[in-house]
């Protein structure tokens, strides 16, 4: 009104991660997903603010009523794959998965997925990526399985700086286009010790719960 703007409305609405809570059923305090778009994201409904501000975890209103979130954020999750693949020649991140589900070579370099600085927990806008401990005989297979298990490892430090605010769900649902590769959907429930949780239609979860 005080603009002039009467036919406009005003909307409050949800946030991308938010939405894609909504769209795969995480919508009750103690549930949780955990989202591998090119940032990766741990997401917990609480049943009030719960923050860990000297972690950089987020405590935010849910896109429902009188509903809570925590959120940890990573900003490069499934983005350093596809950055290691066009890093390391192959035609895709297809067949960067395959790849590094067939190497069985124990020397494996590590992995700092650090390409954009981080947020959880480190909040460090100057954090760098890193590939360390190559040798003449790393293979591009060895950077793929760094790649995957250094994001895994990552979104692991920000899922134990969520829980710190004191919230521990259950069960993690996984959604995002990350959730498509069985081999790296398991490898981080063995790093994180937790069961994980594919639901249909969960790495289109955002667009369905904006819908």
């Amino acid at each position: 009104r005080a603009l002039g703007l009467r036919e406009i409305p005003v909307v409050a609405g949800g946030g991308d991660n938010a939405a894609g809570a909504v769209g795969v059923g995480i919508v009750r305090p103690g549930d949780a997903l955990l989202s591998l778009g090119t940032s990766g994201v741990y997401f917990a409904v609480s049943d009030g603010f719960r923050a860990n501000p000297e972690s950089a975890v987020h405590s935010f209103c849910h896109a429902l009523p009188d509903t809570w979130h925590l959120m940890s954020v990573m900003l490069n999750a499934a983005g350093c794959i596809d950055f290691t693949a066009q890093l390391a020649g192959y035609d895709g991140v297809a067949t960067l998965l395959a790849d590094a589900e067939t190497n069985a070579r124990a020397e494996r370099p590590w992995f700092l997925p650090y390409l954009s600085g981080e947020r959880t927990p480190y909040n460090d806008v100057n954090a760098k990526g890193v590939f360390y401990g190559l040798t003449p005989d790393t293979q591009r297979a060895d950077l793929a399985n760094a790649t995957l298990e250094g994001v895994g490892f990552a979104l692991l430090d920000g899922i134990e700086a969520l829980h710190a605010a004191g919230l521990v769900p259950d069960g993690i649902t996984v959604i995002g286009g990350g959730s498509r590769s069985a081999y790296w959907t398991q490898m981080l429930a063995d790093l994180s010790g937790r069961a994980l949780t594919l639901r249909a239609g969960g790495e289109v979860g955002p667009a369905l719960g904006a819908a």
